[in-house]
């Protein structure tokens, strides 16, 4: 099957393929690197303040949004948004064996790009690994923008090409010939991960993104690199006095 990201449909098909292994091949494709990056995504998106709500876009099987509820010993209101329900079941499932009961969390099947929440209503929002498949990334960042309360914070967190010449060649080589093959033997669905390893490729420079976020109205933008730019964090705040 061949999965693009400008036909929505054929990539939430793909994700359902992955879902229920999605968690143990990330950790073993990444080298349990990602849960260091998800932390410090998190911490981006909460060391300015403590938010008590927090929107998970393109959530997948909750990685971000349960690790700052295992980190927050105050009760929080979580949405969690994927258009994928085999992700979201995942989500449920995981929920359901831990200890997040005195949580609020709200699971949404949407589009990223139609948030179904209320003008200035969340603190926070995140979205890890999942831009680079959203159609019309503009559109989603300025959803984000819409529904974040004034003094708000935005982190994305995607997987980006390194800019130093050595770590470009075997990280062009591990994408090309490894990453495919391993997720075909993990998940018996190589054309994913040989979609995934070209999104990244054609996915536009971490510059790009940061430029959408001012466009939108974002302040105090920032980038941040992570394992020589093997993925990078982009950040955002909504300003208090909205001109």
């Amino acid at each position: 099957m061949t999965y693009r990201k400008d036909d929505p449909e054929s990539i939430q098909n793909m994700f359902g393929s992955i879902a229920k292994k999605y968690d143990r091949t990330n950790a073993i494709l990444s080298f349990q690197m990602h849960r260091y990056w998800n932390s410090q995504l998190i911490h981006q998106v909460t060391e300015s303040h403590n938010p008590e709500s927090l929107l998970d876009l393109c959530c997948g099987t909750g990685e971000i949004a349960f690790t700052y509820l295992k980190k927050s010993k105050l009760p929080k209101k979580i949405y969690m948004l994927d258009f994928c329900e085999e992700m979201l079941e995942c989500a449920r499932q995981k929920a359901k064996k831990s200890t997040f009961n005195n949580h609020q969390i709200s699971y949404i099947q949407a589009n990223a790009e139609v948030i179904p929440l209320k003008t200035e209503s969340v603190q926070s929002a995140t979205v890890a690994y999942g831009i680079r498949n959203i159609k019309e990334p503009k559109n989603c960042i300025n959803e984000v923008f819409r529904v974040l309360k004034p003094g708000g914070t935005f982190g994305i967190l995607e997987l980006t090409c390194p800019t130093n010449r050595f770590l470009q060649l075997g990280h062009h080589a591990y994408l090309k010939m490894v990453l495919p093959i391993m997720g075909r033997l993990l998940t018996s669905n190589k054309q994913a991960y040989e979609y995934l390893c070209n999104s990244i490729h054609s996915f536009v420079k971490p510059a790009a993104i940061e430029a959408l976020l001012k466009k939108s109205g974002f302040e105090q933008t920032s980038q941040k690199k992570l394992a020589g730019g093997i993925a990078t964090i982009i950040y955002g705040k909504k300003p208090l006095n909205i001109k």
